[in-house]
């Protein structure tokens, strides 16, 4: 049959002498009218009237295309919330897995199967054991086919967690042969990042060694704020992409290991090119320069790269981006760090969006079917969003795991949840999905993480 429970004040359909600490639940549940909100109480006690008359977690999906996680304890705060399809009065299969401090939310439309990713996969220690209540916010909720169990997943025989190295923030990550090289922002050296830019290398992405300084201030134009990197081979040059002192520059070597250097120290021109350089090359061989201008806050921009890798085609120079969106607006207008991906035929700008001090940075993307535009930003951006358990989670570049079957992200995070510097690198996966609307395939990304997940496959 079907529960349903109805109130405006937060009631509760508290299932009696069930006290649980490890589980996995299933359940259907549907919003009854917009706004509504179905969800489940769990590690729960002291249930009573109110819409927060209760201590302990709480998951729920609102109509109006939200899903949050937060706990009463004894004040609500929210752990992790993202932005997702959510339609009224329609039947959405939910199935929840808590392990220690771990939580492992899935919601779809159609039935949960070991393909289905996460919402959210994230930690909080804050409660251990307690009763699962289903509950309704603003409006009526629905209910059927509710199956609970003892969960003890298995073990990983090999596994990561994030953060997977410290000290790292705007990552560029170049795989060449059968190493990993990230270019780096050496963010222990924040506000004025005066000595360069940092390498690491890795066989796997996650075990990485420190490899210096690749480029050098006294090599390069420029004082301080060596930011954000990319690097690109072309004939058996490396030409290496950074920003010092709010001016994009280009350095090259011989080896991805450098050192590299300037043959001319002089930013690119226009001095409208500011920051967070990207190369794109695309199917033709054409290169495309994508960066940040400040104007109505941080927007980017892109153009096409000249042949001599040095300089850009002026007359091609064009907005992209612009930080036009609430989410992009936390504490700073910010629309940067640009990466470009293909799939299908389709381009994929992502990009960060606010403040990066910011506890509400995020990632999102837009959609276009040509690299320079007209961009569709995704209607449920951010896709990666800063949590109670990962701060500012975005900056980011793509890669392949070792045998070249997985896609990761590699991005940076805030130092702790207080604190921004020195940030640390992290990895998790990503994946296209089909549009249900019809549209271009969604890019889904598995993150961000503080769990243990498996190594990236092929990894040793």
């Amino acid at each position: 049959g079907v529960l349903k429970v109805t109130g405006g004040t937060g009631p509760k359909a508290v299932i009696d002498g069930l006290a649980t600490g490890d589980f996995q639940l299933e359940v259907e549940l549907r919003p009854e009218g917009e706004n509504a909100q179905a969800g489940i109480v769990f590690r729960g006690s002291d249930f009573g009237d109110g819409i927060d008359a209760f201590r302990g977690y709480y998951v729920g999906i609102k109509a109006g295309n939200l899903v949050l996680w937060g706990a009463n304890d004894p004040k609500w705060r929210a752990i992790a919330v993202r932005p997702v399809p959510v339609k009224a009065e329609t039947w959405y299969h939910v199935r929840l897995r808590v392990a220690g401090n771990n939580v492992k939310l899935f919601v779809d439309d159609k039935p949960i199967t070991d393909d289905t990713w996460p919402i959210f996969d994230g930690i909080d220690p804050a409660l251990a054991q307690g009763g699962i209540a289903l509950r309704a916010v603003d409006g009526t909720a629905s209910f059927r086919n509710l199956r609970i169990a003892a969960y003890r997943p298995a073990p990983l025989a090999k596994s990561y967690t994030n953060p997977v190295n410290g000290g790292a923030a705007d990552p560029m990550v170049f795989r060449h042969g059968d190493k990993y090289f990230a270019y780096t922002t050496y963010s222990p050296d924040f506000p004025t990042m005066p000595r360069g830019i940092r390498l690491y290398t890795s066989p796997n992405l996650v075990d990485w060694k420190d490899e210096g300084f690749v480029l050098k201030n006294q090599d390069s134009w420029g004082d301080s704020r060596f930011w954000a990197p990319d690097l690109v081979e072309k004939d058996g040059t490396f030409y290496l992409y950074y920003a010092a002192d709010e001016r994009m520059c280009v350095a090259t070597a011989k080896s991805p290991m450098g050192p590299f250097k300037q043959e001319k120290e002089q930013p690119i021109e226009p001095a409208s090119i500011k920051i967070d350089g990207h190369i794109f090359e695309d199917d033709d061989g054409q290169r495309y320069f994508y960066y940040v201008t400040f104007g109505d806050g941080n927007e980017i921009w892109g153009g096409k790269l000249n042949d001599d890798m040095v300089s850009v085609d002026q007359s091609s120079l064009k907005l992209m981006v612009k930080p036009d969106q609430a989410w992009e607006r936390h504490k700073w207008a910010v629309t940067e760090g640009a990466e470009m991906l293909k799939h299908k035929g389709i381009y994929y700008l992502t990009y960060s969006g606010s403040h990066f001090e910011s506890p509400e940075y995020a990632m999102g993307y837009a959609t276009s079917d040509s690299p320079l535009g007209p961009w569709k930003k995704f209607a449920f951006n951010p896709v990666m969003k800063s949590t109670e358990f990962a701060h500012g989670t975005a900056h980011h570049c793509f890669t392949t795991s070792p045998d070249g079957k997985e896609i990761f992200i590699v991005y940076h995070r805030h130092n702790t949840l207080q604190k921004t510097e020195p940030r640390a690198l992290s990895i998790d996966r990503v994946r296209f999905v089909p549009d249900p609307a019809g549209g271009p395939d969604i890019l889904q990304i598995h993150g961000p993480t503080s769990s243990p997940q498996p190594l990236p496959s092929g990894a040793k």
